[in-house]
Parts: C-alpha cells; sequence; structure tokens
C-alpha cells in the first residue's frame, strides 16, 4: 500500500485515481449497510484492506463506542481507537470490511478505505458522502450504475 500522507501524517484526501466519483450517502438509514456493501464491493479485488478512522468525536452523540470497542476486542485488540486507528483486514474478510464501514458511517467518522492493490480506494466523510476512486474503467462504470440505480446523487469531479 502506497498513500500520499498530508501533513498530519494521515491518508490524502485526494484521491488521484484516473476514475472517481462523488456520492451523497443514502437518505434512508437501512440502505446504510447496502451502501457499505458497495462500497466494500467496489473495491474488490484485493488481498487486503486498511480502514483507516481519522475523524472521530465529531458527533459524539451518534458514536456507540461501547459497541465500538467490542467489536474490536473480538479480535483480541484492547486498544484504545487513538492509539491504532488503523484496521487491516485480509480477503476473507469482507463482512467485517462492511461491518466497520457501516459503523463509521452510523458513527460519523470519517475513514479511508485502501486496498493492498492500487485498484481504487476510498474516503468517507462524516459529512455524509464518500469519495471512490478507481483505476479499472468498468469497475467505475460498473458502481457509478449501481449507486445511481438506488436514486443516489452521483457525479464525477473533474479535477485532481
Amino acid at each position: 500500500m502506497n498513500v500520499e500522507l498530508d501533513q498530519k501524517r494521515q491518508p490524502s484526501r485526494q484521491l488521484s485515481n484516473p476514475h472517481r466519483l462523488h456520492c451523497a450517502f443514502p437518505p434512508s438509514f437501512p440502505q446504510l449497510l447496502w451502501f457499505s456493501r458497495v462500497i466494500e464491493s467496489a473495491l474488490q479485488p484485493r488481498q487486503a484492506c486498511l480502514l483507516w478512522v481519522t475523524g472521530y468525536g465529531i458527533f459524539p452523540s451518534n458514536e456507540n463506542q461501547h459497541l465500538y470497542y467490542r467489536l474490536r476486542q473480538s479480535y483480541g485488540d484492547t486498544r484504545l481507537l487513538h492509539e491504532a486507528p488503523g484496521h487491516l483486514y485480509l480477503d476473507y474478510e469482507r463482512p467485517d470490511v462492511v461491518t466497520l464501514l457501516h459503523l463509521s458511517i452510523l458513527f460519523g467518522w470519517d475513514v479511508h478505505v485502501i486496498p493492498s492493490v492500487g485498484y481504487g480506494r476510498a474516503f468517507v466523510c462524516h459529512d455524509e458522502w464518500i469519495d471512490i476512486g478507481f483505476d479499472d474503467g468498468s469497475k467505475f462504470a460498473e458502481t457509478r450504475k449501481e449507486l445511481e440505480r438506488a436514486k443516489l446523487r452521483v457525479s464525477v469531479p473533474t479535477t485532481v
């Protein structure tokens, strides 16, 4: 994983992939799990995936830290979020990627989704939008079509 870091030593929000889309979160709460699955699937194939939480505590009333830390403990990890904000998942842990994405959206967190190979990357923002970058034009088109079929607001940024 080769990711450009900003001055805070966090991943840059700017995606440099040749095919990019910007999408607002679904307006309906029940669609958020589906949306998390679409994001996870859009960043396939991969051998591993890093979910790096870079913003939390923004909406404390949305956060269920007890649930988050119990999830983390299920992996035998008792560190606090600020001590270890990255979560590395292997290819067979797709449901775990979806779960942490879903929780991040519900909690109002900023999270970078960085696959181990350079096919794509995503940034999920607490302001209820996502940017996804793709190296593969067909994966871009497939994901865009799926999001538009759900009647979500999708745009294609013109600048890098």
